[in-house]
């Protein structure tokens, strides 16, 4: 019987959703390659590159691990998501980044600038520009094993 739940990859996209706007002040941030009506320029998007990267092979309770999120800002200027690539992986490797994330029991490993990402759609371009954040991440997934209580033992052979 499940005690708790698996880990809720929810939770970080709420995490990252919320950081991207308080750092770009009401910029969006959405899953990548989802369905749905396209913000306004500029803005971000995530997918997650590797979902689960194990830190211990024997731990299935309370289990500590790692994901890599991708985030990729668009906009018709390439200047401009270069801009906002650097100031978003300063901001995660910042304090005030970490902390932000720290608060909500997410820690930041590392980030790493990908650079531009540009796409040709149609007849011209949509700028991209992203960068990569390593995080470490809690499962709260408790197995609930029932306990022998009484046991009996008979000397019988």
């Amino acid at each position: 019987m499940l005690k708790s739940e698996a880990f809720d990859y929810g939770e970080v996209a709420e995490a990252l959703v919320e950081a991207i706007s308080t750092l770009t002040g009401g910029k969006v941030l959405i899953e990548a390659n989802s369905n749905g009506e396209q913000p306004d320029y500029p803005f971000c998007t995530y997918s997650i590159i590797s979902p689960y990267i194990p830190i211990t092979f024997d731990v299935v309770q309370s289990e500590t691990f790692e994901a890599v999120f991708s985030l990729t800002w668009h906009d018709v200027s390439g200047l401009n998501v270069l801009n906002l690539a650097n100031r978003t992986n300063k901001w995660f490797r910042s304090f005030r980044g970490r902390d932000f994330l720290f608060q909500k029991n997410i820690i930041v490993v590392d980030v790493k600038t990908d650079g531009q990402r540009d796409d040709l759609i149609s007849i011209e371009y949509e700028r991209k520009a992203g960068l990569d954040i390593r995080l470490r991440l809690n499962d709260s997934f408790i197995d609930e094993v029932e306990s022998i209580d009484t046991f009996e033992i008979n000397n019988e052979n």
